[in-house]
């Protein structure tokens, strides 16, 4: 009987590998987001790709190479694939969510992970042998060398996948603090899938700590299982960047701000104008209204707006904007003057372009919902 080269485990490494390949592709050619953060992706697509074959190649028990050169290639394959893949979903968070975000000079220090990894392969001639641990004469050096490469691939991409939760995290409340109306489902399902990531890689490092452990047979097992975890966070990213990701609105890199914030105690006149924004001017009935364009109507630098609604209203721009329209849209559902009025036009005369949103609002801040508010009038 003819033993199969393939089983359904590696069938998932041959699947994922074939999709990253198409992935890519349509990143480069058909994406609709910008430029950088379409190449960034489409490397990740590779990087990962790159990472599937050279697993199924370093772990498939049928596939034997002889020659050393390809023996170190899926080594150093592996290698690039886990630091770029890393580098790039990181590089790629940061750069769909901050304005006018471009690769710089510096940004080539996260290349540096590249250092102690090919370094190690180098000083120790690590080829996917010695990955495997197949030869039983190896010295102890030798040993202890691959086992700290293999600690090192491990926490990497952990530590680039909390930093990109961090980012896309921290990318949500800069939103808030900047705009009035906006669509949190791409934020979401970025921070979602980033998190995916995060907890595929940390299972990928306890799997290795695991099997450090001596519990050999339990690790391989667990181990499979991360290459499912895989197969379906890379459809998922691709489906996310698909529908949401040209979606996602910028924010500005504060780092290149100059003017300092306000302090922690407003004038009662900065304050005045605040207020009066809002209750004269009714600069929230703007649909699409976001904090520059209201600094600029109360003549108020942007991030000293921003510093005051946060330390003397105790919220966010997002909020503080949303519950003058839900003030506002409570005063037209009991007012007589409006009673042939729908509720669709009362949230789009509020300042509100989503019903969702205005649905969501109104309940969070009245406890009911509009059409309650509405026949309670009395």
């Amino acid at each position: 009987m003819k033993i199969p080269i393939f089983n359904i485990h590696d069938l998932i490494l041959v699947l994922t590998l074939s999709g990253c390949v198409l992935l890519a592709i349509f990143q480069l050619l058909l994406s609709k987001q910008k430029e950088i953060a379409s190449r960034l992706l489409a490397l990740f697509f590779v990087a990962v790709g790159v990472g599937a074959c050279s697993n199924l190649l370093l772990w498939n028990d049928y596939l034997h190479f002889s020659s050393p050169l390809a023996k170190a290639a899926i080594a150093y394959g592996l290698v690039l694939a886990v630091v770029g893949k890393s580098v790039c979903l990181y590089l790629y968070v940061v750069a769909s969510t901050r304005e006018s975000f471009r690769l710089r000079a510096r940004d080539a220090v996260h290349l540096l992970n590249l250092l102690p990894t090919l370094g190690l392969l180098l000083i120790a001639g690590i080829d996917n042998d010695k990955l495997r641990f197949i030869a039983a004469d190896e010295t102890g050096f030798i040993v202890g060398i691959t086992n700290t490469l293999w600690n090192y691939l491990k926490v990497v991409p952990v530590a680039y996948a909390v930093s990109a939760v961090w980012v896309a995290s921290r990318y949500k409340q800069q939103l808030k603090e900047f705009y009035s109306s906006l669509s949190l489902e791409g934020p979401q399902w970025l921070m979602l899938l980033t998190l995916g990531f995060a907890l595929s890689w940390s299972w990928s490092l306890f799997v290795h700590i695991l099997g450090q452990s001596a519990v050999t047979a339990l690790a391989d097992s667990f181990g499979i299982v991360d290459n499912y975890f895989t197969f379906v966070l890379v459809n998922a990213f691709f489906i996310y960047s698909l529908l949401y990701a040209h979606q996602l609105l910028e924010t500005k890199d504060s780092r290149k701000e100059k003017l300092p914030i306000a302090s922690v105690e407003a004038s009662p006149d900065l304050l005045t104008r605040i207020q009066q924004g809002m209750e004269v001017k009714q600069l929230y009935l703007r649909q699409n209204l976001n904090i520059e364009e209201f600094a600029k109507q109360v003549g108020i630098h942007y991030r000293e707006v921003s510093a005051i609604i946060n330390k003397h209203f105790d919220t966010n721009f997002f909020e503080f904007v949303n519950a003058y329209r839900v003030n506002r849209a409570k005063e037209m559902l009991v007012d007589p003057q409006f009673a042939d009025t729908t509720i669709l036009d009362i949230l789009l005369e509020s300042g509100f372009n989503s019903k969702s949103a205005f649905h969501r609002f109104f309940k969070r801040y009245t406890g009911m919902t509009a059409e309650q508010h509405a026949t309670n009038k009395s």
